[in-house]
Protein backbone atom coordinates (compact mmCIF):
# COMPACT_ATOMS: atom_id res chain seq x y z
CA UNK A 1 0.00 0.00 0.00
CA UNK A 2 1.86 3.53 -1.11
CA UNK A 3 1.68 6.09 1.43
CA UNK A 4 -0.48 8.45 -0.01
CA UNK A 5 -3.43 5.32 -0.16
CA UNK A 6 -5.70 6.06 3.29
CA UNK A 7 -7.93 2.90 3.81
CA UNK A 8 -11.67 4.52 4.91
CA UNK A 9 -14.17 1.72 6.03
CA UNK A 10 -17.61 2.88 7.18
CA UNK A 11 -21.28 2.28 7.03
CA UNK A 12 -22.97 2.63 3.56
CA UNK A 13 -25.90 1.51 2.58
CA UNK A 14 -25.76 -1.84 2.35
CA UNK A 15 -21.77 -2.18 2.06
CA UNK A 16 -18.66 -1.33 3.23
CA UNK A 17 -16.43 1.30 1.03
CA UNK A 18 -12.63 1.94 0.87
CA UNK A 19 -12.01 5.56 -0.06
CA UNK A 20 -8.13 5.67 -1.59
CA UNK A 21 -5.99 7.24 -3.88
CA UNK A 22 -6.74 4.90 -6.81
CA UNK A 23 -10.94 6.26 -6.19
CA UNK A 24 -13.68 4.58 -4.69
CA UNK A 25 -14.61 1.10 -5.10
CA UNK A 26 -16.62 -1.27 -2.90
CA UNK A 27 -15.08 -3.77 -0.85
CA UNK A 28 -17.20 -7.37 -0.87
CA UNK A 29 -16.28 -8.96 2.47
CA UNK A 30 -17.47 -12.36 1.49
CA UNK A 31 -14.41 -12.87 -0.48
CA UNK A 32 -11.93 -11.80 1.64
CA UNK A 33 -13.44 -13.40 4.99
CA UNK A 34 -10.67 -14.22 7.80
CA UNK A 35 -8.26 -11.79 6.27
CA UNK A 36 -6.87 -8.80 8.28
CA UNK A 37 -6.23 -5.56 6.97
CA UNK A 38 -2.74 -4.56 9.27
CA UNK A 39 -2.97 -1.14 10.12
CA UNK A 40 0.46 -1.54 12.52
CA UNK A 41 1.90 -4.32 14.68
CA UNK A 42 -0.28 -5.25 16.63
CA UNK A 43 -3.51 -3.64 15.53
CA UNK A 44 -5.66 -4.92 12.53
CA UNK A 45 -8.95 -4.48 10.66
CA UNK A 46 -11.45 -7.10 8.90
CA UNK A 47 -14.94 -6.18 7.13
CA UNK A 48 -17.11 -9.01 6.30
CA UNK A 49 -20.41 -10.20 4.99
CA UNK A 50 -22.52 -13.15 5.94
CA UNK A 51 -25.67 -14.79 4.17
CA UNK A 52 -27.13 -18.05 4.32
CA UNK A 53 -27.08 -20.69 6.78
CA UNK A 54 -26.22 -21.38 9.36
CA UNK A 55 -26.85 -18.16 9.71
CA UNK A 56 -30.45 -16.70 9.89
CA UNK A 57 -29.65 -13.42 9.36
CA UNK A 58 -27.87 -11.06 6.44
CA UNK A 59 -24.86 -10.09 9.30
CA UNK A 60 -22.45 -7.73 7.97
CA UNK A 61 -19.63 -7.07 10.77
CA UNK A 62 -16.35 -4.51 11.16
CA UNK A 63 -13.74 -6.00 13.39
CA UNK A 64 -10.01 -4.85 15.16
CA UNK A 65 -8.03 -7.23 16.46
CA UNK A 66 -5.59 -5.58 19.06
CA UNK A 67 -2.55 -7.45 21.12
CA UNK A 68 -2.81 -5.90 24.80
CA UNK A 69 0.82 -6.00 24.93
CA UNK A 70 1.15 -3.83 21.70
CA UNK A 71 -1.36 -1.35 22.48
CA UNK A 72 -3.62 -0.29 25.99
CA UNK A 73 -7.00 -1.23 26.29
CA UNK A 74 -8.93 0.76 28.82
CA UNK A 75 -12.13 2.14 29.73
CA UNK A 76 -13.72 5.71 29.08
CA UNK A 77 -16.35 7.00 31.02
CA UNK A 78 -18.07 10.35 30.35
CA UNK A 79 -18.67 11.60 33.57
CA UNK A 80 -14.50 12.07 33.98
CA UNK A 81 -15.16 14.40 31.66
CA UNK A 82 -17.93 16.13 33.45
CA UNK A 83 -21.17 15.25 31.34
CA UNK A 84 -23.32 11.73 31.94
CA UNK A 85 -23.27 10.45 27.84
CA UNK A 86 -20.93 11.16 24.85
CA UNK A 87 -21.77 9.27 21.90
CA UNK A 88 -18.32 6.98 20.94
CA UNK A 89 -16.53 9.39 18.46
CA UNK A 90 -16.50 11.81 21.03
CA UNK A 91 -15.47 9.80 23.79
CA UNK A 92 -12.71 8.60 21.24
CA UNK A 93 -11.30 12.51 20.70
CA UNK A 94 -11.67 13.44 24.07
CA UNK A 95 -9.45 10.92 25.52
CA UNK A 96 -7.23 10.71 22.39
CA UNK A 97 -7.57 7.20 21.84
CA UNK A 98 -6.66 5.73 18.04
CA UNK A 99 -10.36 3.69 18.36
CA UNK A 100 -13.01 2.55 20.43
CA UNK A 101 -16.50 0.90 21.26
CA UNK A 102 -19.60 1.37 23.07
CA UNK A 103 -19.23 -0.16 26.14
CA UNK A 104 -21.93 -1.58 29.11
CA UNK A 105 -25.18 -0.63 29.77
CA UNK A 106 -26.91 2.21 31.92
CA UNK A 107 -29.83 3.69 33.73
CA UNK A 108 -32.24 5.84 31.95
CA UNK A 109 -30.25 8.75 33.26
CA UNK A 110 -27.06 7.35 32.14
CA UNK A 111 -25.79 6.40 35.63
CA UNK A 112 -23.73 3.43 34.67
CA UNK A 113 -24.47 -0.40 35.81
CA UNK A 114 -21.68 -2.95 36.85
CA UNK A 115 -18.19 -2.78 37.48
CA UNK A 116 -16.22 -0.66 36.67
CA UNK A 117 -12.56 -0.39 36.92
CA UNK A 118 -10.18 2.68 35.24
CA UNK A 119 -6.57 2.61 35.66
CA UNK A 120 -6.51 0.70 38.48
CA UNK A 121 -9.12 2.39 40.41
CA UNK A 122 -13.01 1.73 40.96
CA UNK A 123 -15.37 4.02 40.17
CA UNK A 124 -18.50 1.86 40.03
CA UNK A 125 -19.70 -1.29 42.31
CA UNK A 126 -20.32 -4.89 40.76
CA UNK A 127 -23.56 -5.98 40.03
CA UNK A 128 -24.30 -9.31 41.29
CA UNK A 129 -26.28 -10.56 38.26
CA UNK A 130 -25.34 -13.62 35.25
CA UNK A 131 -23.20 -10.75 33.40
CA UNK A 132 -19.73 -11.21 32.29
CA UNK A 133 -16.56 -8.93 33.34
CA UNK A 134 -13.60 -7.91 30.57
CA UNK A 135 -10.66 -7.29 32.43
CA UNK A 136 -6.67 -6.07 31.72
CA UNK A 137 -4.23 -7.66 34.34
CA UNK A 138 -0.87 -7.46 33.78
CA UNK A 139 -1.17 -6.53 30.50
CA UNK A 140 -3.17 -9.60 29.50
CA UNK A 141 -7.37 -9.80 28.67
CA UNK A 142 -9.50 -12.00 30.19
CA UNK A 143 -13.75 -12.33 30.03
CA UNK A 144 -15.12 -14.14 33.28
CA UNK A 145 -17.95 -14.91 35.11
CA UNK A 146 -19.19 -12.25 37.57
CA UNK A 147 -18.97 -14.37 40.08
CA UNK A 148 -15.63 -15.48 39.63
CA UNK A 149 -14.42 -11.62 40.41
CA UNK A 150 -11.72 -11.41 42.99
CA UNK A 151 -10.21 -7.48 43.68
CA UNK A 152 -6.68 -7.25 42.83
CA UNK A 153 -4.47 -4.62 42.70
CA UNK A 154 -2.92 -6.13 39.57
CA UNK A 155 -6.38 -5.18 37.60
CA UNK A 156 -5.75 -1.82 35.11
CA UNK A 157 -9.38 -2.10 33.77
CA UNK A 158 -12.42 -3.71 34.07
CA UNK A 159 -16.12 -3.29 32.74
CA UNK A 160 -19.05 -5.25 33.54
CA UNK A 161 -22.25 -6.22 30.79
CA UNK A 162 -22.97 -8.99 29.20
CA UNK A 163 -24.41 -11.50 28.41
CA UNK A 164 -21.17 -13.74 27.66
CA UNK A 165 -21.39 -15.14 24.44
CA UNK A 166 -18.71 -18.06 24.12
CA UNK A 167 -16.99 -19.35 27.36
CA UNK A 168 -13.40 -21.40 27.21
CA UNK A 169 -14.35 -22.07 23.50
CA UNK A 170 -17.89 -23.24 24.10
CA UNK A 171 -21.12 -21.44 22.49
CA UNK A 172 -23.28 -20.47 25.37
CA UNK A 173 -27.14 -21.00 24.78
CA UNK A 174 -28.65 -17.01 24.56
CA UNK A 175 -31.80 -15.66 24.05
CA UNK A 176 -33.62 -15.57 20.48
CA UNK A 177 -33.56 -11.97 20.10
CA UNK A 178 -32.12 -9.73 17.20
CA UNK A 179 -30.71 -6.23 17.42
CA UNK A 180 -27.43 -4.07 16.29
CA UNK A 181 -24.55 -5.42 18.41
CA UNK A 182 -21.13 -4.55 19.68
CA UNK A 183 -19.32 -7.33 21.52
CA UNK A 184 -15.64 -8.45 21.90
CA UNK A 185 -13.61 -11.31 22.28
CA UNK A 186 -10.53 -12.98 23.17
CA UNK A 187 -8.74 -15.36 20.64
CA UNK A 188 -6.65 -18.28 21.68
CA UNK A 189 -3.51 -15.87 21.20
CA UNK A 190 -4.65 -14.02 23.93
CA UNK A 191 -5.61 -10.98 21.05
CA UNK A 192 -8.50 -8.95 21.74
CA UNK A 193 -11.25 -8.27 18.83
CA UNK A 194 -13.65 -5.80 19.17
CA UNK A 195 -16.37 -6.01 16.68
CA UNK A 196 -19.88 -4.54 15.70
CA UNK A 197 -22.15 -5.10 13.44
CA UNK A 198 -22.82 -1.93 11.59
CA UNK A 199 -26.42 -1.72 10.31
CA UNK A 200 -27.32 -5.28 10.78
CA UNK A 201 -29.49 -6.92 13.42
CA UNK A 202 -27.98 -10.16 14.48
CA UNK A 203 -29.01 -13.23 16.63
CA UNK A 204 -26.74 -13.42 19.61
CA UNK A 205 -26.35 -16.94 18.83
CA UNK A 206 -25.55 -16.45 15.54
CA UNK A 207 -22.47 -14.14 16.69
CA UNK A 208 -21.48 -16.23 19.50
CA UNK A 209 -20.98 -18.47 16.76
CA UNK A 210 -18.98 -16.34 14.49
CA UNK A 211 -16.41 -15.63 17.38
CA UNK A 212 -15.95 -19.59 18.05
CA UNK A 213 -15.43 -20.81 14.89
CA UNK A 214 -11.88 -20.96 13.85
CA UNK A 215 -10.95 -18.68 10.96
CA UNK A 216 -10.55 -21.68 8.50
CA UNK A 217 -14.06 -22.23 9.08
CA UNK A 218 -15.66 -18.36 8.10
CA UNK A 219 -15.03 -17.06 12.05
CA UNK A 220 -12.84 -15.27 14.54
CA UNK A 221 -11.24 -17.84 16.59
CA UNK A 222 -11.99 -16.71 20.12
CA UNK A 223 -12.68 -18.73 22.96
CA UNK A 224 -13.98 -16.22 24.99
CA UNK A 225 -16.61 -13.21 23.79
CA UNK A 226 -18.87 -11.14 25.49
CA UNK A 227 -22.27 -8.94 24.61
CA UNK A 228 -21.52 -5.14 24.76
CA UNK A 229 -24.44 -3.05 24.81
CA UNK A 230 -26.16 -3.33 21.80
CA UNK A 231 -29.74 -2.16 19.96
CA UNK A 232 -29.31 2.06 19.88
CA UNK A 233 -25.95 2.33 21.92
CA UNK A 234 -23.75 -0.19 19.31
CA UNK A 235 -21.27 2.23 17.85
CA UNK A 236 -17.19 2.36 17.29
CA UNK A 237 -15.24 4.70 15.86
CA UNK A 238 -11.50 4.88 14.68
CA UNK A 239 -9.55 7.19 13.15
CA UNK A 240 -5.20 5.91 13.17
CA UNK A 241 -3.12 6.06 10.31
CA UNK A 242 -5.12 4.49 7.75
CA UNK A 243 -7.38 3.62 9.48
CA UNK A 244 -11.09 5.23 9.55
CA UNK A 245 -14.04 3.30 10.74
CA UNK A 246 -17.32 5.78 11.70
CA UNK A 247 -20.74 3.61 13.02
CA UNK A 248 -22.66 6.29 15.01
CA UNK A 249 -25.45 4.50 17.45
CA UNK A 250 -28.49 6.26 17.53
CA UNK A 251 -27.71 7.42 21.46
CA UNK A 252 -25.20 8.54 23.57
CA UNK A 253 -23.25 6.30 26.14
CA UNK A 254 -21.94 5.93 29.21
CA UNK A 255 -19.23 4.59 28.81
CA UNK A 256 -16.65 2.58 25.97
CA UNK A 257 -13.23 0.96 25.72
CA UNK A 258 -10.74 2.75 24.00
CA UNK A 259 -7.83 1.51 21.80
CA UNK A 260 -4.80 3.52 23.11
CA UNK A 261 -0.56 3.54 22.60
CA UNK A 262 1.55 1.39 24.53
CA UNK A 263 2.82 3.77 27.70
CA UNK A 264 6.93 3.81 27.30
CA UNK A 265 8.20 1.93 30.77
CA UNK A 266 10.70 3.89 32.37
Amino acid sequence: MGANLKLKLIAWGFGIWILGGMGTFPFDSREAHGSWQKIEEGLELTAHQIEGPPYETLIRFIGLRINPKKFQLRVMESRAWGVDRMDIKSLVRKNQALAGINGGFFQPDFKPLGLIIVDGRQTNPIRKTDWGIFLIENERARIIHTRDFQNDRMITQALQVGPRLVAEGRELRLKRQVARRSALGITSDGDVILLNTEDTEVYAQDLARIFRLPEVEGGLGCREALALDGGPSAQMYGEYKNLRIDIPGKTAVANGIGVFPMKERR
